[in-house]
């Protein structure tokens, strides 16, 4: 059954936790009623998690594959058609027998009675001995089979994001490198959407210019570098800002409270800054608020291209420059609408909400978040999450008083 709360963080931030199946969970939420899901699900065959209704240990990738269709098509239908889904997938080998599940892959810690889970393999990791294709050490690819599978239901998959873990953990295989990725990949409901560019800039390590020397470099700019666009090779265009690149390192980091994995609040701090208007949505509609932007160019030097950028009348490169960098700056906001409507704060969707991380970090920059947990004994870690995040605390003590 499926129980909800909706507590003051402080400042208004709220955070709404739903503790039951996430379909059923999410059943209840208006449609077009989210600008944005995050969430990163079990990994197939990778950890018991002590729930008969749990995801992950299906007995075939086909089946997880699936199940994760199943609950991705209730998110769209609760995300807003200018809304995004993020979600991060770890993969999984393949294992020609069954294997039971150590103390580090149950949440129970190993000390549970395994017949509990009854059809769920007696609490062992699924074994793809009669598969049609996989093998023994196979790598099963689930998570572009997710993304595919999503992709031909209706979704525009259109970004993977490496994240690179530069603590990976340790393996004691020796026929292959060790893993230190997984990936992130953004969706959409429609070829338009709702992105903010301009939050998750990045500065450029040299907008002084100072290392645009003479030798290898032609007419004063660096033909090497390409920080932010093809005006920078061309033209010699430097602005003081570069958009983010596809390839996100993030230390591994753990949290005490928590007996499984828990991606860092690094990792989805530029997914939730992308995907949801810092300044608001309407309170009506839920349109998100846009950027009016400034741009200023700094004064120019050198002859001016003819008719291709970059080029003079003899076709070499860099005979147009700038000597300072072009800055972009928020002037304001503006609403997408015409609702005429009050400003509500953005909400963040996570389905498998596990210890928080995504309702802290959403809380931490003034957004609203919704999170469904199957698990009991993890909603009442998040309380812990939220704080040690955001500094925020619930005023009620004990778990109990949330419901």
């Amino acid at each position: 059954m499926t129980r909800n709360t909706d507590k003051d963080f402080g400042h208004g931030k709220h955070i709404d936790i739903m503790v039951g199946d996430c379909v059923e969970s999410m059943k209840s939420l208006p449609d077009k009623s989210v600008q944005t899901c995050i969430t990163s699900p079990p990994y197939w065959g990778l950890r018991d998690y002590g729930h008969e209704k749990q995801l992950g240990m299906e007995k075939t990738p086909e089946e997880f594959v699936a199940n994760m269709v199943e609950v991705f098509r209730e998110v769209r239908r609760v995300l807003r058609d200018d809304g995004t889904l993020w979600l991060n997938l770890g993969d999984s080998y393949a294992s020609g027998k069954a294997r039971y599940s150590t103390k580090e892959q149950s949440f129970l810690g190993g000390k549970r009675n395994d017949a509990k889970l009854g059809a769920l393999q007696d609490g062992k990791r699924a074994c793809v001995k009669h598969h049609d294709y996989l093998k023994d050490k196979d790598l099963v690819g689930i998570p572009w089979l997710v993304a595919f599978a999503l992709q031909r239901d209706g979704w525009w998959l259109r970004q993977d994001i490496i994240w690179h873990k530069p603590n990976p953990m340790p393996e004691s295989v020796k026929d292959r490198c060790t893993k230190s990725h997984e990936y992130i990949f953004l969706l959409t409901k429609s070829p338009t959407y709702y992105y903010d560019d301009e939050a998750v800039k990045i500065p450029v390590n040299d907008p002084s210019r100072k290392n645009y020397q003479s030798g290898a470099r032609t007419n004063g700019f660096n033909l090497d570098r390409n920080d932010n666009d093809m005006a920078e090779r061309m033209k010699g265009v430097i602005f003081d800002k570069k958009k983010k690149r596809s390839v996100w390192s993030v230390k591994v980091k753990p949290f005490k409270e928590a007996h499984f994995a828990t991606y860092p609040p690094e990792l989805i701090e530029p997914c939730i800054l992308a995907s949801t208007s810092e300044h608001g949505c309407c309170a009506e509609c839920g349109a998100p608020y846009v950027r009016e932007i400034k741009t200023t160019y700094p004064k120019m030097r050198g002859i001016e291209a003819r008719d291709v950028p970059g080029q003079n009348k003899h076709g070499s490169f860099g005979a147009t420059r700038f000597d300072d960098p072009i800055v972009t700056e928020t002037t304001g906001w503006k609403p997408s609408c015409d609702c005429n409507a009050e400003i509500s704060r953005c909400t963040v969707l996570d389905p498998f909400g596990g210890s928080g991380t995504t309702g802290a970090v959403a809380l931490k920059h003034g957004r609203k978040a919704i999170l469904c947990e199957l698990n009991e004994e993890y909603a009442k870690i998040i309380p812990k999450r939220i704080e040690s995040i955001t500094g925020l605390s619930a005023t009620q003590k004990t778990f109990d008083d949330w419901w």
